[in-house]
């Protein structure tokens, strides 16, 4: 009995001395998985971090190319606009030297407006005596517009020019009109103007036709035979026929 009791209790110890050298292998085991799991975990935390820093990097990257493009547009918009102001200072030089000459423009442009309107009034006295009264009328008008220091002297030349241009346009065309006879104020004729070639005059009932003489400045009188042909003009001028081909009593110089 004292055998089997001792051969017990030297199991019995060997078993507790087995338990006892197993425990502490335990406890390296898991500290070495707790060692790698912080190994692991930092690892990670380091990849982390290295991708927050490559993100951050490529943010500051592209932040930088923004602001290089920003500076390139601002530059471009400084150089636009000194080409701008250039232009605009060269445009200033340029209108204040025409502001310089403007005032001797105006004082030569009263003379000559003067010179044209006293040249047209000579000429409209000497020219036949178609409308003469209406015409006068029209120079008279204009030497008040050109003494009316209210007016521009654009637009007294604007006035100048109507004017010529007016007298030039009688030189073209046919026209008609009545109006009091050359020598009988009390009858009333038809008066007809080929342009500045012939200017006639025929009474209501044919029955006296006179033409014209620039050089005598005379009336004289027409042979009934064209009254046909004054008629059928007349009636074309007054727009009471259609347009034809028409013959201008003219006045023959025999020498």
């Amino acid at each position: 009995m004292l055998k089997i009791s001792i051969a017990k209790g030297a199991l019995l110890a060997g078993g507790l001395a087995g338990l006892v050298l197993s425990t502490p292998a335990h406890a390296q085991l898991d500290q070495a998985l707790q060692t790698a799991k912080r190994s692991t975990a930092q690892s990670a935390a380091s990849q982390q971090r290295v991708a927050d820093m490559d993100d951050s990097a490529d943010a500051k990257q592209r932040e930088y190319r923004a602001v290089l493009q920003q500076i390139d547009n601002i530059r471009l918009f400084v150089d636009q606009q000194d080409i701008y102001l250039q232009s605009q200072n060269s445009e200033i030089e340029s209108l204040n030297e025409q502001l310089g000459t403007v005032e001797a423009i105006k004082q030569g442009m009263s003379p000559m407006m003067l010179r044209m309107t006293v040249k047209i009034e000579d000429a409209i006295r000497a020219d036949m005596p178609f409308l003469k009264e209406q015409r006068l009328a029209r120079v008279q008008r204009l030497k008040n517009t050109l003494g009316d220091p209210a007016v521009s002297p654009a637009e007294q030349y604007r006035q100048v020019l109507n004017l010529y241009k007016q007298e030039v346009s009688f030189g073209q065309g046919l026209e008609s009109y009545e109006g009091a006879h050359p020598s009988k104020g009390n009858s009333i004729v038809n008066y007809l103007r080929y342009g500045r070639v012939s200017l006639v005059y025929m009474a209501k009932d044919e029955s006296e036709i006179g033409r014209y003489n620039m050089k005598t400045d005379t009336w004289e009188p027409v042979d009934g035979s064209e009254a046909l042909s004054i008629r059928r003009a007349i009636r074309i001028a007054k727009g009471e026929a259609a347009p034809g081909l028409v013959m201008a009593p003219v006045t023959v110089d025999a020498n």
